[in-house]
């Protein structure tokens, strides 16, 4: 691992944000209930035991303009921030299609103990693909991965399902579960009031923190 230095240059963007932005940059986004540094130290740790070559560039932009560090998207992904938001460390990487958050969040927040949220905002594609997602865990969560509760409205080319699955929690406003269109069962709306409720204000920038990302030079040893 090399030293941390300042990031290349990064171009400024309009509109930069998470869950739905005008780029697909953090349409999936992960929460870890646990300090930044512990995340970062864990997620080092995780990176150097695959035998990968990586850095680690400390020297960002404030948020959200920190974000575009990720860019470009790609598959597989070669890049991962983590940003410090109020108890929570925020979580993302450059997976093409907006971010692939889950292994990360979840295995990280159940080996240091603290609850995780994985949420999508993907809105909806000239294909007719979309999803808003919230999936939620912990300590008290059903093994392996500790998932407590999770509500999804999704469309593949057009098709739109539901998935609610878990304890239904205080937050959830049910009664829109009911509705005859699954795009209105769960909106970007309800979503982020829901993050909130959790102490995740995803909107507000004055509530993260200084962003680390952490970029692959290579392939994970086979």
């Amino acid at each position: 691992m090399r030293p941390a230095e300042p990031c290349p240059i990064i171009d400024a963007m309009s509109d930069v944000g998470v869950l739905g932005g005008s780029s697909a940059l953090g349409w999936s986004v992960g929460f870890l209930e646990a300090p930044v540094a512990d995340v970062r130290d864990h997620l080092l740790l995780w990176r150097r035991e695959t035998g990968v070559a990586f850095e680690v560039y400390d020297d960002l932009p404030g948020w959200p303009e920190c974000l575009a560090a990720l860019l470009p998207l790609e598959s597989p992904w070669k890049a991962e921030l983590v940003v410090p938001h109020g108890v929570w460390t925020m979580y993302v990487n450059n997976q093409l299609g907006g971010g692939d958050p889950a292994e990360a969040t979840t295995s990280i927040a159940n080996h240091l103990g603290g609850r995780w949220v994985v949420a999508t905002h993907h809105p909806l594609s000239a294909a007719g693909n979309a999803a808003t997602e919230l999936w939620l865990g912990g300590p008290t969560g059903e093994p392996p991965l500790h998932h407590v509760r999770s509500v999804a409205a999704v469309a593949e080319d057009g098709r739109w399902t539901w998935h609610a699955d878990g304890p239904v929690q205080p937050f959830e406003r049910t009664g829109a579960y009911a509705a005859a269109t699954v795009a209105d069962r769960l909106t970007r709306r309800m979503l982020v009031e829901y993050l909130d409720a959790l102490g995740i204000a995803v909107d507000d920038a004055a509530r993260y923190g200084d962003a680390s990302v952490i970029r692959r030079l290579g392939q994970p040893a086979r």
